[in-house]
């Protein structure tokens, strides 16, 4: 008998216009923000100026969310499309509305920049939580994003919260 290996990782076919294709391999917690990435990272295209729609059905995809919750199939074709809720010329960032909420139960909002860090959200929104005497001894800050409906920690102690922003989370605009 032959030994089956390992299913093979399920991947997107992502069409960049006039004929390019690129392979874009997936997990179930991959963001359609990265897929987006990859593909136009390979080409050398702007990410922040195009999106996502279904070959098929012609949708326009949210970038937040992941492969898994999408509803797209393996080796399902995507388009990547010019995107015409960029941010303005001349800006770096595009804008985000985004909400917190504490264990205490407190929701708090504010409008941020798609590149700020998850530290600087922190920061910006819930200032009291980082300081001094405010979280028990070895106890770490930590952040659970949970992007349409999929709860997943993101980010645990100030390193990760610097390193991580919203736009890596597939938060590029809207509402978080």
């Amino acid at each position: 008998r032959r030994k089956r290996s390992h299913a093979a990782m399920p991947f997107l076919q992502v069409d960049l216009g006039r004929g390019v294709r690129e392979k874009v391999p997936v997990a179930p917690n991959t963001t359609l923000r990265e897929v987006l990435s990859a593909a136009c990272t390979k080409r050398g295209l702007d990410v922040a100026t195009r999106g996502l729609r279904h070959g098929r059905t012609r949708k326009h995809l949210d970038l937040s969310i992941t492969f898994r919750l999408s509803g797209l199939d393996n080796n399902a074709l995507i388009e990547v499309v010019e995107d015409g809720h960029t941010a303005p010329r001349g800006s770096s960032q595009a804008p985000c509305r985004v909400a917190v909420q504490l264990e205490s139960g407190d929701r708090r909002t504010g409008s941020l920049g798609d590149e700020s860090s998850l530290l600087e959200v922190v920061r910006a929104l819930c200032p009291e939580q980082l300081a001094d005497g405010a979280m028990p001894a070895g106890h770490a800050p930590a952040i659970l994003y949970g992007g349409s409906g999929d709860l997943r920690v993101v980010a645990t102690g100030e390193d990760q919260l610097r390193s991580t922003t919203l736009a890596s989370l597939g938060v590029a605009r809207g509402s978080a």
